[in-house]
Formats: C-alpha cells, structure tokens, sequence
C-alpha cells in the first residue's frame, strides 16, 4: 500500500524530472513544426512503424523502459541501450506524404552527449545522405528526425529548422546532413 504522505513529493520529483528536461522545447505540435504536419494521434502509433501505445504524442519521459526503448530505436536498434541517458522523447507527424519522426535523447553527462551523437551520426549517416534523417546536437541533447518517405518531404527542412533552433537554445548546436562511414 502507497503511503500518501510521500506521494505529492514522489509526484513533484517526477514531474520537476520532466519539466527541466532539455527535451522540453521539442514537445510540439505539428504546425509547430509546419503548417502542414499534424501531430499523429496516440493511437495511430502502435500501427505504424514505430509501432508503441503511448497515452500522449509527442511523449517524453524519464521512465527507464521508454528511454532506453527509445535510445534502441535512436540506434536502429543497435549499441544505444539507455545508459547514460537521463530522458528521451519520441514524436510521429503525419504530413501529405509521410510521417515525420523524432527520437531525442537527453544524456545525463557531456561525455555520455559525445559518445550518444558519435553513434547516433554513424548509425543514420546513410539516411541523412537520402536526405531521410539528421542528427542534431545542443549542449546534451542529441536529437534525430527522420523521414519515413523515399525522398525528403516537403516539409523537411522547415521542420529541422524548427528542432535546430530549439535544441540550439541549450547549447551549441551541430547538425548533420552526412557524414560518419557508410552503412
């Protein structure tokens, strides 16, 4: 049984894990991104490629099950497997012609930054030379947005502007069009 004494400070703990989370200026709407995205409702996730219930889109969480669930997915289920990593989001856009994505990250220390988007760039530096992801770095937010779409939509670089110019608000800022070896 819960003792309810400790449950508005429990709760205060979550919710000031999640408030301070330099992922906070990435939970956005669609428009947000671009006039012409909306945000994919929670439901239409766990049918599409990313294929997750969630209760809410864009989600972020310090939950350790999602995090490292999401820094799989931020590897292509490779060498990322949550540790180092303090939260992570994940949104899904739905645009004319196909979903946008983003998988973020939030490393506990820079080192864990460094060594996140060192794997991060080599793991999408294929996709990012499509034009189908970019990898993004602020202070200790390592960010990837991809395209599930054979070319780059229509929207794409509106909305890495957008993720730039939010994860650069934390920190210097590096974005990725290509680069690491080829997969």
């Amino acid at each position: 049984m819960m003792n309810l004494e400790t449950v508005p400070w429990t709760l205060a703990l979550l919710l000031t894990s999640c408030a301070t989370s330099g992922l906070d200026a990435l939970v956005l709407d669609g428009h947000e991104l671009h006039a012409s995205l909306v945000t994919a409702p929670p439901a239409q996730l766990a049918e599409s490629p990313v294929g997750l219930e969630l209760a809410d889109n864009p989600h972020l969480s310090t939950d350790a099950w999602f995090v490292e669930d999401i820094a799989r997915r931020a590897s292509q289920g490779g060498p990322l497997d949550g540790q180092g990593v303090r939260a992570a989001l994940l949104a899904v856009y739905l645009g004319e012609e196909q979903q946008l994505g983003i998988y973020g990250l939030e490393a506990a220390s820079p080192a864990d930054a460094d060594r996140i988007e060192g794997i991060a760039r080599g793991i999408w530096a294929h996709n990012a030379r499509l034009g189908l992801a970019r990898v993004h770095r602020g202070g200790e937010v390592v960010v990837v947005v991809w395209a599930a779409a054979r070319e780059s939509p229509s929207y794409w670089d509106a909305a890495n502007a957008v993720v730039a110019r939010r994860v650069g608000a934390s920190g210097s800022v590096r974005t990725t069009y290509s680069a690491g070896p080829r997969y």
